[in-house]
């Protein structure tokens, strides 16, 4: 439709407008246009000002018109001044309406403020200014997290698993990593940059330190706590250094063994701790029975003593009064200890006869071993 052509009507039919409207009408039917496009609808006489409703969808109306219409469509150039304000205002309030955030349980917001960090936020509806003047980052702070160190879903990873101990063996350590965010979100939101390549670089390190200083026997045997407590310790120290916003919550080994060039080794190793053990409880036996016979031993030479030294004041005692008496008795007691069990001959020295002494068969009864007292009995 040329520019000029303000009628609108329907080259066709002969009718005042394309549905057939009073004459004059525009390409829609809705009144006189301008030469570049423009609208001028008629106001009714009570109207005091634009509707909105109505307003929007001319705005529609006239973008569509913008974009597919050809010559004579209408655009956005036939917005008027209250339609503008509208439209500024519905993106003033979409701008300020993108700064509303939810915080969930067990999450914390990091607000930034022109890219510098300016607070913290707890869980709850909060607002921040919108972007790109603060930027809200949400991050789950109680969620635990693991990193596999030497295996990837029951994968051997030689290159991360095999490592050298304190007495130049080699071993085979898997083990996971457990962590978390710390109480500071804000480090690892602007510290940290791929969190599990950090993870895993830094227990690599820390764990090869610690089996570096651990003979091989105790890794794999007595002291995998004391490992897994060392390594968790001097993880936390080196992501703290570099304020990477992570607390490692435990380490765990899964596996430490010797490579099989040296498991026959260690096998020998474990079966002479065995018997050593073996040997020790024998020994503690033996040591426990000799010395409860030592502890009865002291026990019944100190009551002996104890008993001949009460026998001695006794006599004492009695010496004191008859010396003399006691004496007498202390000599013949003494007499029938040391003859009692000889070989004897008493002969009666007043008589005045030569005794006739056997001498041959006292010989000969001396030559024969003596019979035991016990045995005699």
């Amino acid at each position: 439709m040329p520019w000029n052509d303000q009628s609108g009507n329907d080259r066709g039919n002969g009718q005042g407008g394309p549905k057939g409207g009073p004459k004059g009408g525009g390409p829609w039917g809705s009144g006189p246009q301008k030469p570049w496009g423009g609208q001028q609808p008629p106001r009714r006489p009570d109207d005091k000002g634009p509707d909105l409703e109505d307003m929007m969808r001319r705005l529609q109306n006239r973008m569509r018109g913008g974009r597919g219409g050809g010559p004579g469509a209408p655009g956005l150039s036939a917005m008027g001044p209250s339609g503008f304000m509208v439209l500024g205002a519905l993106l003033v309030a979409g701008w300020f309406a993108s700064g509303v955030y939810m915080v969930d349980e067990g999450e914390n917001g990091v607000v930034s403020r022109f890219g510098a960090f300016h607070r913290l936020t707890t869980p709850g509806l909060h607002v921040h200014l919108p972007a790109p003047i603060e930027t809200v980052r949400v991050e789950p702070v109680t969620l635990q997290r693991s990193q596999q160190v030497g295996f990837r879903e029951g994968q051997d990873r030689p290159s991360e698993s095999l490592m050298l101990t304190g007495d130049e063996a080699i071993v085979d350590i898997d083990f996971t990593v457990i962590w978390q965010l710390s109480d500071r979100p804000q480090d690892f939101v602007f510290n940290t940059r791929g969190p599990d390549e950090l993870v895993l670089a830094v227990a690599e390190s820390a764990m090869r330190e610690t089996v570096g200083r651990t003979p091989l026997e105790r890794i794999i045997s007595t002291d995998r706590s004391n490992v897994e407590t060392q390594t968790r310790d001097l993880m936390q120290n080196t992501l703290n250094s570099y304020k990477a916003g992570i607390k490692v919550v435990r380490v765990q080994l899964q596996k430490a063994t010797a490579p099989e060039a040296v498991i026959e080794a260690f096998n020998d190793v474990d079966r002479a701790r065995a018997d050593a053990e073996s040997r020790v409880n024998e020994a503690r036996g033996e040591a426990a029975r000799l010395l409860q016979e030592a502890e009865g031993y002291r026990e019944r030479v100190v009551r002996e003593a104890s008993g001949e030294a009460e026998r001695f004041n006794l006599i004492y005692n009695q010496y004191r009064l008859s010396p003399r008496a006691t004496r007498e008795r202390l000599y013949l007691e003494t007499m029938e200890r040391v003859y009692g069990g000889a070989d004897k001959i008493i002969i009666d020295g007043r008589s005045g006869v030569v005794p006739y002494l056997p001498l041959e068969q006292l010989k000969n009864r001396q030559a024969q071993p003596a019979p035991s007292r016990s045995g005699g009995q």
